[in-house]
């Protein structure tokens, strides 16, 4: 059941990269909709899809759960919304779908600093193994010291910008686990969105995003793309996530990044991205670290 449920979320959240690259650009890599247009429609979107739910349910939360249930919208959703976006505008779709599962290293970090969950010897192995996988990836076989003189051919400052998203991501879903346990998974997903849909909303207010439907040959096909991002990759995927958090803990939930990374390197491949050897062994090289960490299990309070 847990690995079903895994293998379902893997394959929207991995099908979301491309389905990002096809709403910023059109098949000849000509910009269509901005990052910060891509963003704020996704949030505002799929929190339309979820208006409904959270309208019914907001009476029912505890007033003392707001600001934590807020803290999801801004660092699980809002957020990590416009950072991988932004950064697709840099890097190719499979390689931002392999950096994404950094998220259970940043998970298991968070747990330790902020919520005093205890650390292994393996676990500690695994975050220096996922850190070392992260860089190959990023230098795609050279000397490590490129990447931070930004000589390599993959973007420094778009890997910064997915292992922000990542660190955000680890920090929600510790939030979930430890704060709204108690709280339904769609109510949880549904007031999240809610809450962070104004400040999506008034992104789009200075946006020439009705021109670029209307005149541009791509702007509909893009539209639908971010449609299907927004009702399926954030508003559905985040109920089920959410729910799968309740049912097992953070790390195991997180681990679904363990899986991405095939689905979103086959659609780029698909789509003709060009990719190293040297991609896929830190690609690799990640999951390991995250095995490792995730074995050993994410420790007592």
């Amino acid at each position: 059941m847990i690995w079903g449920v895994l293998i379902l979320l893997a394959f929207i959240w991995g099908s979301s990269f491309i389905l990002m690259k096809i709403a910023l650009f059109d098949s000849s890599g000509d910009p269509v909709y901005s990052a910060m247009d891509v963003a704020a429609l996704r949030i505002n979107i799929a929190a339309i899809a979820l208006l409904p739910i959270a309208i019914y349910q907001f009476k029912n939360v505890d007033r003392e759960k707001w600001v934590w249930i807020l803290g999801v919208g801004t660092f699980g959703n809002l957020l990590p919304a416009y950072l991988f976006a932004s950064a697709q505008t840099e890097l190719p779709s499979a390689i931002a779908g392999m950096l994404n599962s950094l998220t259970p290293l940043f998970t298991m970090i968070i747990a330790v600093l902020l919520f005093k969950t205890s650390i292994s010897r393996s676990q500690l192995i695994g975050l220096v193994i996922g850190f070392i996988g992260a860089m190959l990836l990023i230098s795609d076989g050279g000397n490590f010291a490129d990447v931070f003189i930004g000589e390599t051919g993959i973007s420094i400052f778009g890997c910064g910008k997915i292992a922000l998203a990542t660190l955000f991501y680890g920090l929600s879903v510790n939030i979930l686990k430890n704060k709204l346990l108690e709280v339904g998974a769609k109510t949880i997903a549904s007031i999240a969105l809610a809450m962070v849909m104004p400040f999506a909303f008034f992104a789009l207010i200075n946006s020439d995003i009705p021109t670029i439907l209307l005149e541009n040959p791509s702007g509909l096909k893009s539209m639908l793309a971010v449609v299907v991002l927004a009702v399926i990759g954030t508003a559905a995927a985040l109920a089920i996530f959410n729910a799968l958090i309740k049912w097992t803990d953070a790390l195991t939930a997180s681990s679904v990044t363990y899986i991405i990374p095939v689905f979103a390197a086959m659609w780029g491949f698909l789509d003709g991205e060009e990719l190293t050897v040297w991609h896929f062994i830190g690609g690799m090289v990640i999951l390991f670290g995250v095995a490792l960490v995730k074995r050993s299990g994410s420790g007592k309070k």
